[in-house]
């Protein structure tokens, strides 16, 4: 049913990383909704508390990309994508919160730049809250500009300032 490759191993502090792609639905919601979690008291949760097994599931058939990063056996971040001609499209970028702050979202998102390259994509695109100053930072530390505001309306039917991002990539 899935198809487990291991796409990038990598050492970081004397702990073995690892990225993989089609990671098990079960495990992908459990780290969306631990990464996320800190919008449930928020006027407007975000929708990624909404992600179930059959949601992503559905996704994946779809088309989308997901990869995770393991430590050791541990799924801890995991990020969702889409490949078109034009553009890579990256979504739900969600780490558990004990490993925020470590680089793990920075090292998940240059792994996804390459594999857009390799797959001869060389634009990368997200979208972020508005109010989400420090993952604009992160972007924007890693080369992202903002090229749009929009309001754009969630899974929840909730109205939510955001800006998109983009980033050409090159060959390195």
């Amino acid at each position: 049913m899935y198809n487990y490759k291991y796409r990038f191993i990598f050492i970081r502090r004397s702990v073995n990383l690892k990225i993989e792609m089609n990671i098990e639905p079960a495990k992908a919601v459990k780290v969306i909704h631990q990464a996320f979690k800190r919008y449930e008291t928020d006027p407007q949760p975000s929708s990624a508390l909404n992600e179930t097994e059959e949601s992503i599931f559905a996704e994946l058939k779809q088309g989308t990309e997901m990869f995770g990063l393991y430590d050791h056996d541990e799924l801890i971040a995991l990020v969702k994508c889409v490949l078109n001609d034009e553009f890579m499209y990256f979504s739900r970028l969600s780490v558990l919160p004990t490993q925020q702050g470590k680089g793990v979202a920075t090292n998940l998102v240059k792994y996804l730049e390459s594999y857009a390259v390799q797959n001869n994509i060389f634009v990368s695109k997200c979208k972020v809250r508005k109010s989400e100053k420090n993952n604009i930072a992160l972007y924007s530390k890693m080369g992202y500009k903002i090229v749009k505001e929009e309001i754009i309306i969630n899974k929840n039917g909730d109205e939510i300032p955001a800006v998109n991002m983009q980033k050409n990539l090159t060959l390195d």
